[in-house]
């Protein structure tokens, strides 16, 4: 059995599912995927523990999966998390140079970063990731990096992201409780855009919306950096409860037909008649019933990609996005989703599938499991002071933030 720190293991916890992912890392980088397990998510929706001996329930029985499919025995992970407890803001913080011919030392930097870190926030969040969108010298903003340059003024634009601390001392208890040590927690949307993200799209813009069972996580890239969050908190389950009401029929059976047969191709009539739901067993005419199911998807999802829209247009992000959108999670497994987003949007859309990783091509092409590569891909940088593409001053390779952390997890374990 390979060595603990040959192995990274992650866990994505759902709304639907649980996944629990095994990758090593192979010498040019890349991560392997070793073997993976999901299980149906019970006692957890959208992001919050409802019941906690369910959640216990579905996440061994996912690592159980797990380790079954690959003979390894995993006793730590890294954890994504969600929900639309999760927030974030913008913290801007400024220092002047005052070394000979006011060159930027790293020591400026690493001083500066220091006091941005020190975030006045309440007892009541945890601060998951302090991401850095931008240096700027003087007047001069966008700067990657200042080491070098001369300025008296050096200042850094912080994205501190942050959630409640009850829903993720819920989400550690449950981790805990399966005897496995949280090596981190990461904000999936951030997972997300690791996976299925190529470096030219972060570089020039792009949004990333990975579209769950019970929320919806968007994230917007720009200069390699992430310099946006949101979480809507719904998805494909949405979908489904309206196939349920529209069709009168149970949840599951819509569940099934909407895997199975739910599309909102632009050509969908051209292709009604090829549509064969007869082994669904319904009471309906079939031209009808393809007209309705249509109807009532293509309606609800052109609702949620609007809410994402008029999220983003608030900030005012829309027109300065060149690269588009990239849907992932399970619901961009929906025919014809990539062009109604384009035309909702008004920009390119591609659904996003994960990237740089091999392993199982039921796996890696799939988008239902990017979240879980993702963090699998963000746990290897983090590991090895890799370049994140944005500093993550949460996670300096010190013992400080190590010490830090486990005095956390250690708190929550105590309801301190």
């Amino acid at each position: 059995m390979p060595a603990r720190d040959e192995y990274i293991a992650a866990i994505d916890i759902g709304t639907t599912k649980v996944c629990t992912f095994i990758g090593s890392v192979k010498k040019n980088n890349t991560i392997e995927i070793k073997g993976y397990g999901s299980s149906e998510c019970k006692g957890i929706k959208k992001g919050l523990v409802v019941d906690i001996n369910e959640s216990i329930k579905s996440i061994l029985a996912s690592i159980g999966a797990a380790e079954k499919s690959t003979s390894m025995f995993i006793d730590s992970a890294y954890i994504g998390v969600t929900g639309k407890h999760i927030s974030f803001l913008n913290n801007w913080t400024e220092i002047n140079i005052s070394s000979p011919g006011k060159i930027v030392r790293k020591s400026d930097v690493d001083r500066l970063i220091g006091l941005a870190n020190k975030i006045n926030i309440s007892s009541e969040h945890y601060v998951i990731h302090t991401l850095i969108k931008q240096f700027a010298l003087g007047e001069e903003k966008d700067i990657a990096d200042p080491v070098g340059l001369s300025t008296d003024k050096l200042a850094v634009e912080l994205l501190i992201i942050y959630g409640s601390i009850i829903p993720i001392r819920n989400i550690i208890n449950s981790i805990k409780a399966a005897n496995i040590e949280i090596e981190d927690i990461m904000l999936e949307a951030l997972a997300s855009g690791e996976a299925v993200l190529t470096p030219e799209e972060k570089e020039s813009g792009v949004i990333v919306m990975d579209i769950g069972g019970g929320t919806t996580d968007v994230a917007i890239y720009r200069n390699r950096k992430m310099i946006f969050t949101y979480c809507l908190p719904v998805g494909g389950d949405l979908v489904t409860n309206d196939i349920s009401i529209g069709l009168n029929i149970p949840f599951a059976k819509a569940e099934e037909i909407k895997k199975k047969f739910a599309n909102v191709d632009i050509n969908f009539y051209e292709t009604l008649n090829r549509i064969n739901m007869d082994d669904i067993m319904l009471d309906k005419n079939r031209a009808t019933l393809n007209i309705r199911l249509y109807s009532i998807v293509n309606d609800r999802l052109k609702e949620l990609l609007n809410l994402v829209k008029e999220k983003i247009e608030a900030y005012g992000f829309i027109h300065s996005i060149p690269c588009g959108l990239v849907i992932t999670g399970g619901t961009a497994n929906l025919k014809g989703i990539a062009a109604l987003a384009e035309n909702v949007f008004n920009m390119p859309a591609r659904i996003g599938t994960s990237l740089d990783v091999e392993g199982p091509s039921e796996v890696v092409g799939n988008p239902i499991y990017a979240t879980a590569i993702g963090i699998l891909k963000y746990a290897n940088q983090i590991r090895n002071f890799l370049d994140l593409g944005q500093f993550d001053g949460r996670r300096q390779k010190s013992k400080g933030f190590a010490a830090r952390f486990r005095e956390f997890i250690m708190r929550i374990l105590r309801n301190d």
